[in-house]
C-alpha cells in the first residue's frame, strides 16, 4: 500500500468519476420514461449532488496526501493530479464566442 499512497488522489479522483458517471446514467434511465424536463431535473440533481460529495472526499484526501507528501515522487504526483484538474478548465477559458 505504500507505493499506492503518492498515486492516492488521482487514484481517487478516477474512481469519483467513474462512481458519478454510472450514477449519473443509472438516474437517466431511472427517470427516462418520466419525459424530459423531469429526467433533466433529476439527472441534475444527482450530478450536482455527486460532484459537491466528490468535491469534499477529493479536498480530504488532497489535504492528507499534501500533508504526507515529503518525498519527490509524492509531490510530482500531486502536481500531475493538478493538472488533470485544471487542463479541462484551461480548454473552457481559452475559447472566445465571436464578435
Amino acid at each position: 500500500m505504500r507505493i499506492l499512497r503518492p498515486a492516492q488522489p488521482i487514484l481517487i479522483l478516477i474512481v469519483l468519476v467513474a462512481v458519478l458517471i454510472s450514477l449519473t446514467v443509472v438516474a437517466r434511465e431511472v427517470s427516462a420514461h418520466a419525459g424530459f424536463l423531469v429526467e433533466r431535473q433529476a439527472v441534475l440533481g444527482v450530478w450536482l449532488s455527486g460532484l459537491v460529495i466528490a468535491g469534499a472526499i477529493f479536498a480530504t484526501v488532497v489535504w492528507r496526501s499534501i500533508r504526507r507528501a515529503n518525498s519527490t515522487s509524492s509531490r510530482l504526483l500531486l502536481v500531475a493530479t493538478a493538472v488533470a484538474l485544471a487542463s479541462p478548465l484551461a480548454l473552457s477559458l481559452l475559447q472566445h464566442p465571436a464578435p
